[in-house]
């Protein structure tokens, strides 16, 4: 019961880095892990901003996106399975929602910074050209190592975005544990179907606006086309 109970503390510091180092660790996972697969997206505002971006073609997008929708809601059952509604300490499996203080405007500029900040460090990491001291070889980023800036960014996005909403950066993670909590019942009073459309639209305007920032930027020495 004494760990419930930590765990639950959403206001102490220790909780918020806990859970925002939880997040950076297992996106710099994946994206090491599917990376050479898919490319890694993992969140539908990323996919978004790759093909503003043109590193993504619409349709391999596309069915990248429903990759991620029934990723979210098979995640989303398999967490419900660990945790009975008695036992979720958010009452929503962890849906995003605004914190007491914040409204739709702050919950929208938070959202789409950090989102954008995201999108920049894929960008500049994963498909910005650089010039190393050949200047015969050109290098995609950071070479093999973008993971670990996206995981930071990741990281840092939820330090600041916990305390607000509980963090979102991707309407595809908002999106599945949303559902499979309308479905055994969110709490009273509930408003997080009344926020998600900030969590939708926040997110994939953040990264439409990093994609379209790369695109104009994009040099005629290699960048990722």
């Amino acid at each position: 019961m004494c760990s419930f109970q930590r765990t639950a503390d959403f206001g102490s510091a220790g909780w918020v880095t806990g859970v925002a180092l939880a997040f950076g660790f297992a996106i710099t996972a994946l994206a090491y892990s599917i990376g050479h697969v898919s490319g890694g997206h993992i969140n539908c505002a990323v996919t978004l901003g790759l093909v503003i971006a043109g590193a993504c073609p619409v349709v391999d997008g596309l069915v990248i996106v429903c990759g991620q929708i029934l990723g979210s809601l098979f995640g989303a059952g398999l967490l419900a399975g660990v945790f009975s509604k008695k036992m979720d300490a958010t009452g929503a499996l962890g849906s995003n929602a605004f914190s007491p203080g914040f409204g739709a405007g702050n919950v929208f500029i938070g959202e789409c910074l950090m989102t954008f900040l995201l999108f920049f460090v894929v960008a500049e990491c994963a498909l910005r050209k650089r010039l190393d001291f050949n200047p015969k070889i050109f290098m995609d980023g950071v070479g093999f190592n973008p993971p670990i800036a996206i995981g930071f960014a990741v990281f840092l996005a939820h330090m600041v975005l916990i305390p607000v909403d509980g963090c979102s950066i991707n309407p595809t993670r908002s999106f599945g544990p949303l559902v499979v909590a309308s479905m055994r019942g969110l709490p009273k009073g509930s408003t997080h179907w009344e926020n998600f459309p900030v969590f939708f639209f926040a997110p994939m305007i953040g990264a439409s606006i990093a994609g379209l920032y790369y695109r104009l930027t994009k040099t005629s020495r290699g960048d990722n086309s």
